[in-house]
């Protein structure tokens, strides 16, 4: 025996053990009997609801009572919640206005400073103009200072100088324009000798008797800044934004990698009392919006820098303001869900009793439900009434839940921390065995179906069975409910519960729905029969083209490893039909089909037409399909028969029909190979006679009217040699058996037949490197391109044989659109 595995997402398993043989028609119970239950079970409903409304008068008062209190602990709990929330916004607004002023304080402190110092250097470098001097002696005793990282100066004729020498400016900057500005901190401007990386200036005039004779500027980087100030921001747990505050250019951004505008947060959804408008044109206050990058509002404190013309922007998330309040809720709720937990258990415990029994005749109406649809999609049986033993199993809290019937058609369930105790194949005999003869021993001739029946671990069982109560005890097995249906024949099927916590549950759902396993189990294998027939050629007894269809769909969802694809084509057979009669053609077939079963078993094999097979081999080497192809070619020898084949090998397939097409090219090619070879026995009118007489020429013909309607042209192309031999249509790229060159060839092609926009693609073909390259990787190098007449064409280029390690011999084919 042997077992599949049914897997669901609920985490269970279900296991479906059969040794293959089909069960055979039998009369069963139909579900005419289900649905007499099914309104007996809707009658006793009724009274099942009368009884509960007279349950739930008893204890109105007990229940409304309930409401009330929770109503009241509701409105306390939000109460308190928003005064919660409210204490932590206004201690968060008092903790941003803080951080702000913090980090204000210390930028304004270190940029005058920075200023204080560059007012120092200019008054030595108007001492070194008044003597006389360069600024070189300034240069060289510069080191950076606080955020400046290095100083320039720039002359009334618009000459940069710095240390590493002077750069004329001409238009860049306007020396009239900054002598004007005075003293002042510029906002992110780009850099004077390098206008690639931006900077922030602090300018200090240079001044001389009176005269303006240079700006003397502190060069700040970026990052400088944003080392500093990004740091201080993570340390108190916020984001920070620095900005100019005419320009709204940033200088500090903690968000993003490269610092943009401040606008960038114009388009976001502000607050109540809020707007970008009011954050942009006051000097400082609050703001609140909807954060882009989280699903959160962010809560901001804005100031400006006076003596600098910045502003500064500190920012927290509501998941940080609140983080405490959260905290400190989630307590309160877990004591308010804990109070009304209890509150509740009384009520729950009042009406679980009533809840429980119509949960059963719902289970057992689903089970039914799930039943009738197996009966009708055989596609799905399988897993249909392995979803009914599931939902008994789970419902009942079960050990495990068996089908069992006279043809080994079973079906089990088990509880997934139960696996490792899954009964061995023998155990599992000996359980059914003992379960079918304990049913025929109680069955009568008038009964088609047994009640319920209980068995458990008693001394009475282990007088009477030692064997069964002691397999029962070694396997933890302490009671089995089960019930039998049985048919005039004597086909009996079993379903059971094992170890059912909820006994009483599980002996209504064995009594109420056993029938109904029986039903389904009946017509799946009905359809099974039918199914196989419209799979199977009722000649060679092979897969037909209804099956092929339905693997290809399935191959190219696995993607299986080591896969071929074998295409046949049985030589002649039209001439033996009409020769010996259709009982030879027949007889040719047959022995075919039957050798490629025999050498390729355990693979599939397919009759696609009249002569055509096709085979898919799985985990089989190169190697292995050309030894069996070998072995094949004898067994034919043997009958004097002959087959053209075509070979497609992928160590992993990933689409089916290309591999199928592929085959089916080498085969004609082989084809083709087959009647060249006896064409050339043939001598003169009399023996070009005798070959269409012998060999069915018309066969030939027939196969290039095939090529011809699917390809405009097959070339075997030798890569080391780039020569070429037809194969196919020798007009289509102008072939001439005296081209030395098949590259030149296929380059006054594209020139002359493919649209430019193809011309470079299709050249590329030229590279015999790289499609060598591409074709010892398995690839198959392939275009679509559009020809100058509207006509769209797919190149694809292949390995002549699929064993050689070296790629020389190669087949390009120009296949139709």
């Amino acid at each position: 025996m042997h077992f599949r595995v049914f897997k669901y997402k609920s985490g269970r398993s279900l296991k479906k053990f059969s040794n293959g043989i089909s069960a055979p028609e039998v009369e069963t119970p139909s579900f005419r009997e289900a649905e007499t239950a099914d309104k007996a079970n809707r009658q006793k409903g009724i009274i099942i609801k009368m009884s509960k409304n007279l349950f739930k008068k008893k204890n109105y008062r007990s229940v409304v009572y309930t409401i009330l209190t929770f109503l009241l602990l509701s409105v306390l709990f939000l109460a308190l919640a928003g005064y919660l929330y409210k204490d932590a916004e206004e201690r968060a607004m008092e903790t941003l206005h803080v951080q702000t002023k913090q980090i204000k304080d210390d930028l304004t402190l270190q940029m005058l400073s920075d200023r204080e110092n560059l007012a120092t250097m200019a008054n030595f470098a108007a001492k070194l103009y008044l003597d006389g001097d360069d600024y070189s002696l300034l240069f060289d005793s510069f080191k950076p200072i606080g955020l400046i990282s290095n100083i320039g100066i720039l002359t009334p004729e618009n000459i940069f100088i710095t240390k590493n020498g002077s750069v004329n400016l001409g238009s860049q900057i306007s020396y009239a324009q900054e002598a004007e500005k005075g003293v002042y901190i510029s906002g992110r401007v780009r850099d004077l000798t390098n206008v690639n990386y931006e900077r922030v200036r602090s300018a200090v005039p240079i001044v001389a008797n009176g005269e303006t004779v240079g700006i003397l500027y502190g060069i700040i980087k970026l990052e400088s800044i944003e080392q500093r100030y990004i740091g201080i921001a993570t340390e108190l747990d916020a984001q920070l934004f620095v900005y100019e505050g005419i320009t709204g250019d940033l200088v500090v951004d903690s968000i993003h990698d490269e610092p943009g505008n401040i606008s960038f947060l114009k388009d976001r959804k502000y607050q109540n009392g809020y707007s970008y408008e009011k954050f942009a044109t006051t000097e400082k206050g609050f703001s609140s919006f909807r954060s882009a990058y989280k699903d959160e509002d962010v809560l901001l404190h804005y100031s400006t820098l006076e003596e600098i013309g910045w502003k500064i922007a500190v920012i927290r998330y509501d998941s940080q303001v609140y983080a405490e309040t959260h905290t400190l809720l989630m307590i309160l709720l877990g004591v308010f869900m804990g109070m009304v937990i209890v509150m509740c258990v009384f009520s729950s415990l009042l009406t679980m009793a009533e809840r429980r029994k119509n949960n059963v005749i719902d289970q057992a109406s689903n089970i039914r439900k799930i039943l009738i649809e197996a009966s009708g999609n055989n596609n799905n049986s399988n897993n249909h009434i392995a979803e009914a033993l599931k939902a008994m199993g789970t419902f009942t809290q079960a050990r495990s839940v068996a089908f069992f019937d006279t043809n080994d058609e079973d079906y089990l369930f088990i509880a997934p921390e139960m696996l490792d105790h899954l009964l061995p194949d023998a155990s599992k005999k000996v359980l059914k065995t003992e379960l079918f003869h304990y049913v025929s021993k109680l069955i009568t001739k008038d009964s088609s179906s047994l009640k319920v029946v209980s068995l458990s671990l008693s001394s009475q069982l282990q007088k009477s069975k030692p064997a069964f109560y002691a397999l029962m005890k070694e396997h933890n097995i302490s009671e089995i409910v089960f019930s039998a249906t049985v048919n005039y024949s004597n086909h009996i099927t079993i379903l059971c519960v094992f170890n059912p916590k909820r006994r009483s549950e599980a002996c209504y759902l064995v009594e109420k729905v056993s029938a109904c396993f029986t039903i389904a189990l009946n017509n799946h294998n009905h359809l099974n029969r039918t199914q196989l027939a419209a799979t199977t050629d009722s000649l060679t007894g092979t897969l037909n083209r209804v099956a092929y269809n339905n693997e290809l769909h399935i191959i190219n969802e696995e993607k299986p490893f080591d896969f071929s694809c074998i295409y046949i084509d049985v030589n002649e057979l039209h001439y033996r039909n009409n020769k010996f009669g259709h009982a030879a053609g027949d007889e040719m077939l047959l022995f075919i089909a039957h050798s490629l079963k025999d050498v390729f078993y355990g693979q599939k094999v397919y009759r696609l037409g009249g002569d055509e097979f096709l085979v898919f081999c799985r985990n089989l080497t190169q190697e292995e399909i050309k030894k069996n192809l070998d072995l094949f070619l004898e067994q034919l020898a043997t009958r004097d028969y002959h087959i053209a084949f075509g070979v497609s090998f992928r160590s992993q397939n990933t689409n089916t029909e290309e591999m199928v097409k592929e085959a089916e090219i080498r085969m004609y090619e082989n084809k083709a190979k087959y009647y060249q070879n006896k064409e050339k026995k043939a001598n003169g009118s009399v023996e070009n006679e005798y070959l269409q007489a012998k060999t069915g020429i018309s066969e030939i013909d027939t196969m290039l009217s095939i090529l011809k309607e699917n390809y405009n042209g097959i070339y075997r192309v030798s890569l080391d040699t780039d020569r070429a031999r037809r194969i196919l249509m020798p007009a289509y790229l102008k072939y001439n058996e005296t081209e030395e060159h098949f590259s030149k060839l296929f380059a006054t092609y594209v020139s002359e037949s493919a649209e430019p926009d193809y011309h470079r693609s299709l050249l590329s073909f030229q590279n015999y490197g790289a499609l060598v390259q591409q074709l010892e990787e398995g690839k198959i190098p392939k275009i679509t391109y559009r020809k100058l007449n509207g006509e769209m064409v797919t190149l694809s280029v292949h390995k002549l044989c699929e064993s050689d390690v070296s790629v020389t011999e190669t087949l390009w084919v120009f296949a139709k659109k």
